[in-house]
């Protein structure tokens, strides 16, 4: 889900036929678009071990392809892995794997429509959500208060509470 902003959905009923070589097709349900999202080659090695050792769909567990109950189990299987991690700030959840995807490609620079893309999201959500991340914005942002307040006076008598 870190690799490629999977939803616990899409995750957890993935099935090895979207897997081709190093990529994954994603079809989004927000934007109907599809993409190839590529990862890692120790997670195409671990999706493949899991896959050898429990069928096309390596993330069912047990007979259920129901998605609430397949979902269910791995977030409480993903809880645990949590709590055993330690404290967070807030309770956390599945979809911090994909507030971090995202987060990391904005981070990079990657354009927010591409970040879009890769999640099956529109740009407005993108904005909306993860706007912080968003070097260029926050870059061009930083620049017009530079430019605007950049050759100010400096304030006298206020630091230390002198006034």
């Amino acid at each position: 889900m870190l690799h490629n902003g999977f939803r616990i959905s899409d995750a957890t009923l993935f099935d090895m036929g979207r897997l081709r070589g190093n990529e994954i097709m994603i079809r989004a349900q927000k934007n109907g678009n599809h993409v190839f999202a590529w990862i890692p080659d120790a997670v195409r090695d671990r999706l493949l071990a899991r896959a050898k050792r429990h069928g096309h769909r390596p993330f069912i567990v047990g007979r259920s392809e129901r998605l609430e109950t397949v979902t269910n189990v791995w977030r409480r299987r993903i809880a645990h892995a949590f709590d055993a991690a330690g404290a967070f700030g807030q309770p956390p959840t599945p979809h911090r794997f994909r507030h971090t995807f995202a987060r990391m490609l904005l981070e990079r620079g990657v354009s927010v429509p591409d970040v879009a893309d890769l999640m099956g999201d529109d740009e407005k959500t993108i904005r909306a959500h993860y706007a912080a991340w968003v070097t260029s914005r926050q870059e061009r942002l930083t620049g017009i208060l530079k430019k605007t307040f950049g050759d100010k006076p400096k304030l006298v008598g206020v630091a230390g509470g002198k006034r």
